[in-house]
């Protein structure tokens, strides 16, 4: 079974002290989440992962009257502003060679990552990864025949994390090609904004079939 790394929004404004919407556990799950970028790398496994990607009116934001195209109003407050320190990955998440992928919707999406890419990373303005247009073809021409293995980690355990995971998941049951294929969070590499609502994630990711796994079982 093909394994792929799955870096769920390891960027500072989540993961460090001093970012502007600092997860709690954060700096403890990303060492973890270093040493699996590491290790996709020395696999030569496909890494895929997801960023924030954010303009200042952003309709998260608690500092615009702007709601979600379903009247949210979550009142977070600005954080992963594209070209901002908050935006940029942590170090030891960013292997040599990556590509951005933009929220713009491209027919050829996965014809323009460059030959010897390491990484390839969504940009989002919501929770999960396939927000961005592009997520699901270049995911169709990254994974190869068959079983797959997507070993997903990173930040918010019940929010993007829970996104991820759940996307992955319907992603797979969508495609009777990748038949046996499987989804595991990493819990060790995750952190929650708030510890019930982890909890309740795990839960719910367990009830869907996602595996929950150390990074020593790996």
């Amino acid at each position: 079974m093909q394994r792929l790394y799955v870096d769920v929004d390891t960027q500072h404004d989540f993961c460090a002290p001093d970012g502007a919407l600092f997860v709690r556990g954060a700096p403890e799950a990303v060492a973890v989440c270093a040493r699996l970028v590491a290790r996709a790398v020395a696999e030569g496994a496909p890494l895929l992962g997801s960023v924030d990607s954010h303009a200042h009116d952003a309709w998260e934001f608690a500092t615009n009257d702007r709601r979600g195209p379903n009247g949210e109003d979550p009142r977070f407050p600005p954080h992963c502003v594209k070209g901002t320190a908050g935006w940029l990955k942590v170090p030891g998440t960013l292997p040599a060679r990556f590509y951005f992928v933009p929220v713009v919707p491209h027919a050829d999406a996965a014809a323009r990552i460059p030959a010897g890419t390491q990484a390839v990373y969504f940009e989002k303005e919501v929770y999960s990864l396939f927000a961005n247009p592009n997520a699901a073809a270049v995911l169709d021409a990254v994974a190869p025949p068959g079983a797959v293995e997507f070993v997903v980690f990173g930040v918010a355990t019940d929010y993007c994390v829970r996104a991820a995971a759940l996307g992955l998941a319907a992603w797979i049951t969508e495609r009777p090609s990748h038949a046996g294929s499987r989804v595991a969070v990493v819990t060790d590499a995750i952190a929650a904004v708030t510890d019930d609502g982890g909890r309740a994630a795990l839960a719910e990711l367990a009830g869907a079939g996602v595996e929950l796994v150390t990074s020593a079982s790996l």
